[in-house]
């Protein structure tokens, strides 16, 4: 148990990871690493978690390297299917809507953590965070090229909620000279467009653009309607954060037209929220109120709450424009606790910021100050380029 404990990439390891490298029952592996404990090789942290000083793992990896070559590879990827497994599971529960990826069957004798709703995939990915990249790291290294994808792929929606777009960017970095290697051309291409997301995120909008475009290209040699859809979606994000809302606008109906040939209701449903949104940005607010109304009907069709506030939030937004400021923030207030829901802070940043806005422009100073300091705290904590802009809008009020 020792030495296989220097396959882990730390900081720490769970029991079901831990049994996993041994191919034993979490039954059978707790006693074993109660003795370690015991003898001052593992730190016991809480009753499902241990960690190993540096140096003490630095010395069990050079134990197992003795072990025989076949022996330390399946332990090895007997942990690899225990967290890409797991992780997989953990993914499909946070995006629902996000259609899955077919994994190989996993090697005999695994352990998987229990995730069984999305409170506690959330909380998995917490705790397993920089286990993860750790591991993606290790299989990025040895050549491991298609669970370096895969994981990389099942970390995608946690690290965009949760704002760790460099450690997205790093990931499906990685991902995509892995998916280049194996020939991959539909895993390039998700890799592309999953980086233009990642860094239209980070406001680093040519390189945003530059992924898209290869993404679009492949995803067209593979004649792929929907996932072309999926990336005109993309570069019209793109194109709405540098003000170009005409061309955000055609690459939108673009999407909404290939999602409708496709009958992809969750993808129709997303177009439609932004086709509203940039008829917000261009003025035909009427137009985007029956626009944002269908999104929202869409939405609770599906059963998508993630879409469903955004389409709230594109809702509020035009009825403020409208000057119907008691509407709008209503529609914000609920788009605002379905994204507490799901702990995504960045678009949890934006409603606020939305809200800051409404009151204010209702004459209702200290309710926006309130807000938009929610806001600015956030985006702070993410690092995120708008963080100044909502501070600036703060000062604006104070002065």
């Amino acid at each position: 148990m020792f030495r296989l404990l220097g396959l882990t990439p730390g900081p720490e390891v769970g029991l079901g990871a831990a049994a996993s490298l041994n191919g034993l029952s979490p039954r059978q592996t707790r006693p074993l690493l109660h003795d370690l404990h015991e003898a001052h090789l593992v730190h016991q942290q809480t009753s499902t978690r241990y960690r190993l000083h540096d140096l003490v793992r630095l010395y069990a990896a050079e134990q197992v390297g003795r072990d025989a070559p076949d022996h330390r590879q399946a332990a090895l990827v007997r942990m690899l299917d225990h967290y890409l497994h797991t992780a997989h599971a953990a993914a499909c529960l946070l995006d629902p809507a996000r259609e899955p990826i077919t994994l190989p069957p996993a090697q005999p004798q695994l352990t998987l953590d229990p995730v069984a709703d999305q409170a506690q995939a959330l909380a998995w990915f917490h705790t397993e965070h920089a286990v993860l990249l750790g591991i993606l790291r290790q299989s990025a290294r040895d050549g491991l090229d298609a669970y370096t994808w895969q994981l990389a792929w099942t970390m995608e929606s946690y690290l965009d909620e949760q704002g760790h777009w460099r450690d997205w960017t790093a990931t499906q970095l990685a991902a995509l000279r892995a998916a280049s290697r194996l020939g991959e051309r539909r895993w390039q291409a998700c890799s592309h467009r999953s980086l233009g997301v990642a860094h239209t995120q980070l406001g680093e909008l040519d390189e945003a653009h530059r992924h898209y475009q290869g993404a679009l290209a492949l995803f067209e040699a593979l004649g792929d309607p929907v996932s072309q859809a999926h990336t005109h979606r993309g570069l019209g994000w793109a194109f709405n954060q540098q003000d170009r809302w005409s061309d955000a606008l055609r690459h939108n109906e673009l999407a909404l037209e290939l999602y409708r040939q496709a009958g992809h209701r969750a993808g129709e449903a997303m177009a439609v929220n932004n086709v509203g949104w940039l008829h917000t940005q261009l003025s035909d607010h009427g137009a985007a109120v029956a626009y944002c109304e269908r999104a929202v009907e869409l939405n609770q069709e599906i059963g998508d709450q993630h879409a469903e506030a955004g389409a709230w939030d594109s809702l509020g937004y035009a009825y403020h424009h409208l000057g119907r400021h008691a509407e709008a923030n209503t529609c914000y207030q609920r788009a605002l606790k379905l994204v507490r829901n799901f702990r995504d802070r960045y678009n949890e940043a934006e409603i606020l910021t939305h809200l800051g806005q409404s009151h204010s422009a209702a004459g209702e100073a200290e309710q926006a100050r309130e807000f938009l300091r929610q806001a600015a705290t956030i985006l702070r904590e993410l690092d995120h380029p708008n963080a100044e802009t909502v501070a600036d809008a703060l000062r604006d009020l104070d002065d």
